[in-house]
């Protein structure tokens, strides 16, 4: 009887580390629970980024390079303006690499040891199809707190995670998007009616209003968890 009800209790252990294991380990570390939204979150970033180098409009690929190095201030100053909607929204784009870097590098710090600096530093060029596979790798991870501590504010190594918790950076960030929406808001129904026909002509214009919008949705989701980290649901 004894070694019965042993048996009975090793089999009920083997079957409990199997079933946390299949759910990722409780601790945000992998398991096959992880592995299909990673694949899910990739397909999805895949598709995304098909859809905008091979099937998005392309009638002015000219333009858009003139339009490209008019806005970088590479063109030549021909006194012809660019629509005024999406000069807004190019520069809106400019704000949300140092968005995400506030909320990704303090206090996402990913369960599987994944960094968030690279994907943000390359979000300055290309946006989502950066943040894109961080965001499909990633998982949960209970070692992740925020703010950092004053130690690690003071080390001058941690220069980046100083400038993502600076309080005058967010502000400025702020203010320079409240700036630039309404901008873009009271540019006139001329202009957001060109700004409708660029979008279905237009591979620059269009692709990188799917790049706001999918910023714009994904960033829910971040501002969440980094209001965890901080515990502010206890506040």
């Amino acid at each position: 009887m004894a070694s019965t009800s042993s048996s009975r209790d090793t089999l009920a252990q083997s079957v409990a580390e199997q079933s946390q294991i299949t759910r990722g380990g409780g601790g945000g570390g992998g398991g096959g629970y992880d592995l299909i939204t990673a694949a899910l979150g990739l397909g999805l970033w895949a598709a995304f980024a098909g859809y905008a180098f091979f099937l998005s409009p392309n009638q002015t690929p000219y333009r858009d390079m003139y339009f490209l190095e008019k806005l970088s201030g590479l063109g030549v100053n021909d006194g012809v303006q660019i629509n005024a909607v999406f000069t807004q929204l190019f520069f809106v784009m400019g704000l949300w690499p140092c968005i995400y870097a506030a909320l990704l590098i303090p206090s996402a710090r990913s369960g599987n040891k994944l960094p968030a600096w690279p994907f943000v530093t390359l979000s300055f060029g290309v946006g989502i199809f950066a943040l894109g596979p961080f965001f499909a790798l990633w998982t949960p991870s209970k070692e992740s707190r925020a703010p950092a501590s004053p130690g690690e504010l003071q080390d001058w190594r941690n220069f980046g995670l100083k400038g993502t918790e600076s309080k005058l950076g967010g502000w400025l960030i702020l203010a320079g998007a409240l700036f630039l929406v309404t901008q873009a808001a009271f540019a006139g129904g001329e202009a957001w009616t060109e700004y409708l026909q660029l979008f279905n002509e237009s591979r620059f214009v269009h692709v990188t209003s799917l790049d706001f919008v999918a910023l714009c949705l994904s960033a829910p989701f971040w501002m969440w968890n980094d209001a965890e980290k901080r515990q502010w649901s206890g506040r």
